[in-house]
């Protein structure tokens, strides 16, 4: 489903057990509807997290948050009440809705509940392979923002960067139909990919990060936190692909974890191949990316 079209309506359990429709939430204001793969996963969490954070900035616009996936109505409810939302996460379980809306994977939904059934039975063997497998995902990370005439305003699609999702349907909601500040056009305010991470731009697996001088950032993190890991790991230009390799994460959580450090200062994505390496240099990045994808 792309922006302009028409939003089907549909009704869903939402986490209460209740009976929900996309016309009833439409009645008093815009929707805001989410799509996540894994209910309490770690980038799922994280992104319905910040939608919850930013309840006053919804209010003041006016819109409705709603979050879905093909979890079950419990394995929502425990989602809802473990992260205390403020916003009803719906349950798609035989992932219709998905499909009305693009989002569903097809055959992998069909292919996660084998993998999950073969898994189970092996108990705690080839967690490496466990790992990998975890990420046929049933539906597309994705949010829409919908009017009140069921009009798709807006589409956001990404997989990896959970806060990209409530910042900018948020931003589009407070510049929406602004006096004087028409809906295509760029704003001062507007946030971009040279100004913060959270972008539609994701991160190359290929695009040296390095360490910054954190001496005047002093950190809370716990001994083991990952994140002072990547630091660690970050002292000398390295990837996204390798740091995942040497501290075995999933590379779509490393990605996340990094893009985090940018934004918090920690780390700096330096010029990305092609742009003022030489042809060694480039070489020697590549082969070393390549390596750490092997690895993984």
């Amino acid at each position: 489903m792309i922006a302009g079209e028409k939003a089907p309506n549909f009704t869903l359990f939402d986490h209460t057990g209740r009976p929900r429709t996309l016309a009833a939430f439409l009645a008093e204001g815009p929707v805001v509807l989410f799509f996540f793969p894994i209910a309490s996963s770690p980038i799922c969490t994280a992104q319905a997290c910040h939608f919850r954070d930013l309840s006053d900035e919804f209010a003041r616009v006016g819109a409705h948050r709603i979050g879905v996936s093909t979890d079950t109505v419990n394995r929502q409810a425990h989602f809802a009440q473990q992260r205390s939302f403020d916003y009803p996460l719906l349950s798609d379980a035989d992932g219709v809705v998905s499909e009305m809306f693009g989002v569903r994977r097809g055959r992998l939904a069909n292919l996660r509940r084998s993998v999950v059934v073969r898994e189970a039975a092996r108990g705690s063997r080839h967690t490496r392979r466990r790992g990998l497998l975890a990420r046929l995902m049933p539906v597309k990370r994705m949010t829409f923002v919908i009017d009140t005439d069921r009009t798709v305003l807006k589409v956001v699609s990404n997989e990896v960067r959970a806060s990209v999702h409530a910042d900018e349907t948020l931003w589009f909601l407070e510049n929406y139909k602004l006096p004087g500040s028409p809906q295509q056009s760029k704003t001062a305010d507007e946030p971009s990919a040279a100004d913060r991470i959270d972008s539609d731009v994701e991160l190359p697996l290929e695009a040296p990060v390095q360490a910054v001088n954190t001496m005047a950032k002093p950190t809370s993190w716990p001994k083991n936190d990952v994140r002072g890991q990547i630091l660690r790991s970050c002292v000398r230009s390295t990837t996204a692909a390798e740091i995942a390799a040497r501290l075995s994460l999933p590379l779509g959580a490393t990605r996340f974890l990094v893009d985090d450090l940018v934004t918090q200062g920690y780390l700096r994505v330096l010029a990305p191949a092609g742009d003022s390496m030489t042809i060694d240099e480039r070489r020697e990045l590549l082969t070393r990316t390549l390596e750490g994808l092997r690895a993984l």
